[in-house]
C-alpha cells in the first residue's frame, strides 16, 4: 500500500511560488492576503495559523481581522467591500465554518471575483484550492485521471462540485454521491479512485472500498468520543488495504494551503505597484 503524502507536492509548489513572489517584491509589488475570522473555534484558528505560516514562507503579507461570534452580517460586508477596493489587499480569504446569523451566500457578493482566492464565487479567475490539491496530489503520485472511474462523496460547492468539474475535465469518468443517494457504499466500492469530502467520523470503511482502489480523504472532523481530529476514512479498516491512501494527517491539507497562497500570487502578478 502507498501513502499520498502532500508534503512534498507542498514543498515543489512553495519553492516556485517564491520564486513568483520575489519577482513580484522586485517590481515593487507586495503580494498580500486579508483572512476574516469570527469567534474562535479552535480548528479555524489552527487553519487560519497554517495559512499565516505559509504566507509568512513564501513572502506575502499576512493581515487578520479577528471578530466577535456575534458579529453582523452589515459589518463583514463593509469589510469585504473596503477589502475589495484595497488595492493593496490582493486575496480576500473567509475562514469557514461560519456562525448561524452570517449568510456566507449572501457575503460573497461583496468580494471582488479578482480577490477571491477561494473560488467561493463562479465568476473568481481561479481554481478552488482544494480541488486543485487533490489532483496535484494524483499527478504526483502518477495516478492518472483519464478513463479512470472515479467517486466523489459530496457534493459541498467548495470541493464536491468544482472537483467534479476538474476531474470531468481531465478526461475521468465521475459520479458524485451525496445523502440522497442509495447504496452510496456498493457504488463507491466499484471505482477505481475514491474522493471523500463529507466531514463525516470515519466513514468510509471496507464496504465502501476494494484493495485496488486509491483514496483520498479530504473530510476533517471532530470524533465527540475522544476529542481527537480524524477524517472521512477509517483508516483502522484501511491503512494496507488498499492500493493507496492519503494518511490521518499530511495529505490533502498542505497543498490546499499552499495552493491558495498561490492564488493570492497570481492575483498580485495582475496588479501594478501602489
Amino acid at each position: 500500500m502507498q501513502y499520498l503524502f502532500g508534503k512534498p507536492v507542498a514543498e515543489r509548489i512553495i519553492d516556485e511560488t517564491s520564486r513568483r513572489s520575489r519577482a513580484l517584491h522586485a517590481r515593487g509589488i507586495t503580494p498580500a492576503v486579508a483572512v476574516i475570522l469570527v469567534g474562535n473555534d479552535p480548528s479555524s484558528e489552527l487553519y487560519v495559523n497554517a495559512k499565516k505560516r505559509v504566507a509568512a514562507n513564501i513572502g506575502v503579507d499576512f493581515v487578520l481581522y479577528h471578530l466577535p461570534p456575534d458579529v453582523g452580517q452589515d459589518a463583514i460586508s463593509h469589510l469585504l467591500i473596503t477589502l475589495s477596493d484595497d488595492a493593496s489587499v490582493h486575496g480576500i480569504v473567509i475562514q469557514l465554518p461560519l456562525p448561524g446569523q452570517l449568510d456566507l451566500a449572501k457575503l460573497i457578493k461583496f468580494i471582488d471575483p479578482a480577490k477571491d482566492i477561494d473560488h467561493f464565487s463562479a465568476e473568481s479567475p481561479f481554481l478552488a484550492p482544494t480541488p486543485a490539491a487533490v489532483k496535484e496530489l494524483l499527478d504526483e503520485y502518477k495516478v492518472d485521471c483519464r478513463g479512470r472511474s472515479i467517486g466523489i462523496i459530496g457534493k459541498g460547492f467548495l470541493v464536491g462540485q468544482p472537483l467534479e468539474k476538474l476531474l470531468t475535465d481531465s478526461g475521468a469518468k465521475v459520479e458524485v454521491f451525496d445523502a440522497k443517494t442509495d447504496n452510496i457504499a456498493g457504488k463507491a466500492k466499484t471505482k477505481e479512485i475514491l474522493i471523500t469530502a463529507t466531514g463525516q467520523p470515519r466513514l468510509v470503511t471496507k464496504a465502501f472500498a476494494n484493495p485496488d482502489q486509491y483514496i483520498i480523504d479530504v473530510g476533517s472532523a471532530r470524533d465527540a468520543m475522544n476529542n481527537q481530529v480524524v477524517g472521512d476514512v477509517d483508516h483502522d479498516e484501511l491503512d494496507n488495504y488498499v492500493a493507496g491512501i492519503t494518511p490521518l494527517i499530511g495529505g490533502v491539507g498542505p497543498i490546499t494551503v499552499v495552493l491558495l497562497m498561490r492564488n493570492v500570487i497570481s492575483a498580485a502578478e495582475k496588479s501594478r505597484p501602489i
